[in-house]
């Protein structure tokens, strides 16, 4: 788990050796030319910021309504001003420079000397022609809006508005008076003029750049601009350096995949996949999946091609149907995040690898895959045609037949992909894969040919139980092809002393000058023997499994029996030293060898010939190992024992031609045996029980 999310998370976040990024910096010249690898329209947040930025300094400043009341004020400020003046001029009693120094002390006006002296000079009625032409000066500008950036204008306004039937220094009174008492009568409202602003910049809607594949993005010696950067990094072409950021958030994302693959494996898979070495290769294919969908995506041209058809197809027949779906999704769902037009590639590979699993029939052939490969481009086809008619851009055919060539590339790539997988799986894990029961199911194997030279009682007892145990398999719905392929195979370690197996003797019989144990010892050691010939032809290891699990712990019975005739009545023999070692089955597919071993032996030594006595056979046998427990550990259910018994006896039906029985013909079997069974023509009843019994103990 933590090396996988790490693998994961470093894979995601590192920029790959040999990626086509560039190293530039705004401002600085482009070392080359510098083109789009793929079509690419993305929301540029650099243009909207500027968009945006016109727009709020496009709205004027937002000012005060005019107050009149600055006016008035103003007005009689001057009338102040002005009594004060005339009151300073009919001061009798005061000197000029006196009367002088009391004008320059009027707060809020200066008056300078030479004004002073015109003040004091004027008559009174020259005076009072000054005063009210001041007067009609501030009255008539105080009317209007005066922006404080607006006043330097107003003012000069007020020195040019003196009437023209003054005199020249009541002229030169007025010019300097008047203008003193204009000041802004609107100021600017800072909180509308920003509310206004940051309305207009909030209605401009976001920028969208669009780039076409091969379209020159800067030309070699040209200074990046901020938008030429801007779009580098939306193709990933920048060359990054370590993104803390980055990292963490592609840290989080592969410790969630792994956090939910791994839940669904304990709640679902573990208990059917004990072996740590399917975990192992689970994290290893998700792993390299990975590494491709991460070089993959980072092209447009590639991306199409990404096969995760074929890790879907891997996983759907390794493990099962649910776990590859939950896997490709997630997957998707990573590939998706860490390339440009997320949705959509999510979408494509997710429509395709999901229908190739649920669509994939007859997986132990090979053409199940092109077929399998053929709807996965289906659906890519499907989902380039549904984002293609949502297109801004004119619809152009040229636009979708590309890429649809890519989806039915994709398709078959994954089909051929999915099956050299099945070939590395199967020889460098162990894994059982579909070539690997093809090529073991071929009887010119040299390990059956080897069994057909060495042991050809045995060869041919083989091949009877994988054509049984096949039809049983296909009724319960069970690994068919590795239920043939374990029972071609289940006794190879006959070969290595074939004389002492009932089948490949002939007329003379080794157990007879050897005592029992030595007996039992000999015909249990051939599930060692053979379970050590599979490691060395690397057999693979589900088949290994069934090997070591064909007989379960069992006894070996005739000569348990014979152990116990020798030491008569009263004595003890240890039934241990007669049970093979076990396991017992483990799966499905291995009960139904170990039934099916027993049932063909059994009736090769018997050949019934009734419908009776074909079902008192294989009751007899499913029920005896029921009893003694030799299937609790193999998850079949009361439903699959009854339809196996059903196919067993069908089978059976027609391998012995069932014809009608005749009175006379009965056979007394021992205990171990069912009864009311034919004996083999011109065989006499005692050789037919000593062979069915050593039979039956020696298979």
């Amino acid at each position: 788990m933590v090396t996988l999310t790490v693998s994961m998370t470093l894979i995601l976040s590192v920029d790959l050796p040999g990626s086509n990024q560039v190293n530039l910096a705004v401002g600085q010249p482009a070392p080359n030319d510098i083109f789009s690898p793929r079509s690419i329209t993305y929301t540029s947040d650099l243009l909207t910021d500027q968009a945006r930025e016109q727009a709020g300094k496009g709205v004027s400043e937002v000012y005060t309504p005019l107050d009149l009341g600055i006016g008035r004020s103003q007005l009689a400020m001057a009338r102040d001003t002005f009594a004060y003046i005339e009151a300073v001029r009919a001061d009798s009693s005061a000197t000029l420079e006196r009367k002088l120094e009391y004008l320059k002390a009027i707060q809020g006006v200066a008056v300078s000397e030479e004004l002073g002296q015109t003040l004091l000079d004027l008559t009174q009625s020259d005076f009072d022609e000054v005063r009210n032409n001041v007067f009609a000066i501030i009255e008539d500008l105080m009317r209007q809006e005066i922006r404080p950036s607006q006043l330097n204008d107003f003012q000069r306004t007020a020195r040019r508005l003196a009437s023209l039937e003054l005199s020249t220094a009541q002229t030169s009174a007025v010019t300097e008076l008047a203008y003193q008492f204009i000041v802004p009568t609107v100021f600017p409202n800072e909180e509308a003029t920003a509310t206004a602003r940051s309305d207009a910049s909030t209605a401009v809607q976001p920028v969208t750049r669009s780039v076409a594949r091969d379209q020159r993005i800067v030309r070699a010696g040209e200074i990046v601009t901020e938008n030429d950067y801007e779009l580098l990094g939306e193709l990933g072409l920048l060359q990054q350096s370590t993104n803390w950021r980055r990292m963490v958030s592609m840290g989080i994302m592969s410790l969630a995949v792994v956090i939910l693959i791994s839940l669904y494996w304990v709640r679902f898979q573990s208990a059917d996949f004990p072996n740590g070495r399917y975990l192992g290769v689970l994290g290893g294919l998700i792993a390299i999946f990975t590494l491709m969908g991460k070089i993959m995506a980072a092209s447009d041209l590639l991306s199409y091609w990404f096969p995760l058809a074929a890790m879907a197809l891997l996983l759907a027949v390794v493990y099962d149907t649910r776990l590859s779906i939950f896997v490709t999704v997630l997957i998707a769902g990573v590939i998706g995040f860490i390339s440009p037009n997320s949705l959509e590639m999510t979408i494509y590979l997710a429509t395709g690898s999901i229908l190739c699993v649920l669509t994939l029939r007859d997986s132990q052939r090979m053409a199940a895959f092109f077929r399998a490969g053929l709807v996965a481009a289906s659906g890519y086809f499907a989902t380039i045609v549904m984002f293609w008619l949502l297109s801004e851009s004119d619809l152009a055919s040229a636009d979708i037949a590309l890429p649809t060539l890519y989806a039915l590339g994709n398709g078959l790539l994954s089909s051929a992909l999915t099956l050299a997988g099945f070939y590395i799986l199967g020889g460098l894990f162990g894994i059982v894969t579909i070539l690997q029961l093809q090529d073991l199911s071929r009887l010119d194997h040299p390990l059956l040919r080897d069994l057909l030279r060495r042991a050809p009682g045995t060869y041919h007892h083989s091949i009877m139980v994988a054509n049984l145990a096949e039809q049983a398999a296909e009724r319960i719905g069970a690994n068919s092809t590795l239920v043939r392929v374990s029972a071609f195979y289940h006794d190879i370690g006959k070969m290595v002393r074939p004389p002492f197996y009932i089948e490949n003797q002939e007329g003379v019989d080794p157990h007879a000058s050897l005592d029992p144990y030595t007996s039992a010892r000999i015909v249990i050691s051939h599930v060692a023997d053979g379970v050590s010939l599979a490691r060395q032809h690397r057999l693979p290891f589900l088949v290994q499994n069934i090997i070591a699990e064909h007989h379960g712990t069992r006894a070996v019975k005739s000569f348990y029996r014979k152990a116990k005739e020798a030491v008569g009545e009263g004595g003890e023999v240890d039934i241990q030293l007669f049970r093979y070692p076990g396991p017992r089955p483990s799966t499905r597919e291995s009960a139904i060898v170990m039934l099916a071993d027993a049932i063909d032996a059994t009736s090769t030594a018997i050949r019934p010939n009734t419908e009776k006595a074909i079902e008192k056979l294989v009751n007899t046998i499913i029920e005896e190992d029921f009893l003694e427990g030799q299937l609790n550990d193999s998850n079949l259910s009361m439903g699959d024992i009854e339809q196996l018994r059903a196919s067993f006896i069908e089978t059976l039906k027609g391998r012995f031609h069932v014809r009608v029985q005749y009175p006379g013909n009965e056979l007394l079997l021992t205990d171990n045996l069912p009864d009311n069974m034919l004996p083999a023509p011109q065989t006499s009843r005692q050789e037919q029980l000593t062979r069915a019994t050593h039979s039956v103990s020696s298979t």
